[in-house]
């Protein structure tokens, strides 16, 4: 059975999760789409769960039309993140979001000073197999990190978030608010 966990709610416990890491959001960019809620409304989410996260942003500068759904960077080094969430849309629908989020991805990697991030619900990986869609030598020639985003309670602050590294698919699980 799927868990479903919007892309809102990927894109903000991402940006947690590399906020309690030191690394500053630089921009977002915001999608509509059947079940998410209007823009207007997820800026407003996003700089509530900042706000209570205590995540600095400014907000003239926050929220971008077009690019990556997650700039963020440390020092010299940017990552650039694509998110996907998991609705209750068709398996084939599910199949066709993450391989536009892959090549969506791939796009961002402008710089080799870029980090490249997948961040999806965790299903898409673990129910459908899609780690597969991800070959070794793909994942290590461009540095893309896949960040899993689990439904682990009522906030952003209880959900779990995995990564696995350019170069294992390894699972390492830890909450994003202790981390």
């Amino acid at each position: 059975m799927l868990t479903f966990v919007s892309e809102l709610d990927v894109l903000v416990s991402t940006c947690r999760w590399l906020d309690d890491r030191g690394w500053t959001i630089d921009s977002i960019s915001l999608a509509p789409g059947a079940g998410l809620p209007r823009i207007g409304e997820q800026k407003e989410v996003i700089r509530q769960e900042f706000e209570a996260a205590h995540i600095a942003f400014d907000a003239n500068t926050l929220f971008r039309r077009r690019g990556a759904d997650i700039n963020a960077r440390s020092g010299e080094i940017v990552w650039k993140f694509e998110c996907k969430g998991m609705s209750d849309a068709q398996p084939q629908t599910h199949r066709t979001s993450f391989d536009r989020a892959v090549a969506s991805v791939v796009s961002y990697y402008d710089n080799p000073l870029t980090r490249l991030g997948l961040a999806v619900a965790n299903d898409y990986l673990w129910q459908y197999n899609y780690a597969d869609r991800l070959p070794l030598a793909l994942r290590k020639a461009i540095g893309l990190w896949v960040f899993l985003v689990l439904e682990g309670g009522a906030t952003h602050m209880n959900r779990l978030v995995s990564f696995l590294t350019p170069v294992h698919w390894t699972r390492r699980l830890g909450n994003v608010a202790s981390q």
